[in-house]
């Protein structure tokens, strides 16, 4: 099983043109990027499964341009939306560059929360698949950064998110059986420097 972790395009919030606004839409230059995702997928000639999304309307609309490239219809999964409990703590720090056990090993309660979140909903989506699927799950850096650590197994690691990139995880391959292997994090080739934006 292959699991694409997309980011969604560029949001209002990000371009400062909707501050404040927890569910902001694309802004044109994110309707382009997902565009530009949806060609290179459509591209690559390895098929696509399914498509999953966060309900948030800038993932969801994300999906729905990338959707008409791969012409697959996009599952909304309500628990892949963005982390929004900033009082309550973000994930623990390692204690050195060399040292990647959390400082704390206790999760603080917002980040422990929405780690089970994200959790329960990527083993309830897998396990609609068989091990031959490869699904695009569609959604935010906070939730990607998030998938990241459940399939690394360590909490700690910090990943700087662009729109529109991919990271690619593979279960079970041939070299690696019974674990997670990591095909690459972060990919944007897809992207001119132009449409680069995090």
């Amino acid at each position: 099983m292959k699991l694409l972790l997309a980011r969604h395009g560029q949001s209002a919030w990000q371009a400062k043109v909707m501050d404040g606004d927890p569910n902001p839409p694309l802004t044109p230059l994110g309707e382009t990027q997902a565009q530009r995702l949806g060609e290179y997928l459509a591209a690559a000639g390895d098929p696509i499964t399914a498509i999953i999304a966060s309900p948030y309307q800038r993932a969801r609309h994300t999906a729905e341009i990338v959707a008409r490239y791969l012409n697959l219809p996009v599952a909304i999964e309500p628990d892949f939306r963005e982390f929004d409990e900033w009082a309550a703590g973000w994930a623990p720090l390692p204690v050195s560059m060399w040292d990647m056990t959390p400082a704390d090993p206790e999760l603080q309660p917002g980040y422990s929360r929405f780690r089970a979140r994200v959790f329960a909903a990527m083993q309830r989506v897998v396990a609609q698949f068989d091990d031959t699927a490869q699904l695009l799950l569609v959604s935010h850096a906070g939730t990607i950064s998030t998938q990241v650590r459940i399939l690394t197994g360590s909490d700690t690691p910090r990943l700087w998110i662009g729109n529109a990139s991919l990271s690619l995880f593979e279960w079970g391959c041939p070299e690696r059986e019974g674990s997670w292997v990591i095909h690459y994090l972060n990919r944007v080739e897809h992207l001119p420097a132009s449409l680069r934006t995090a």
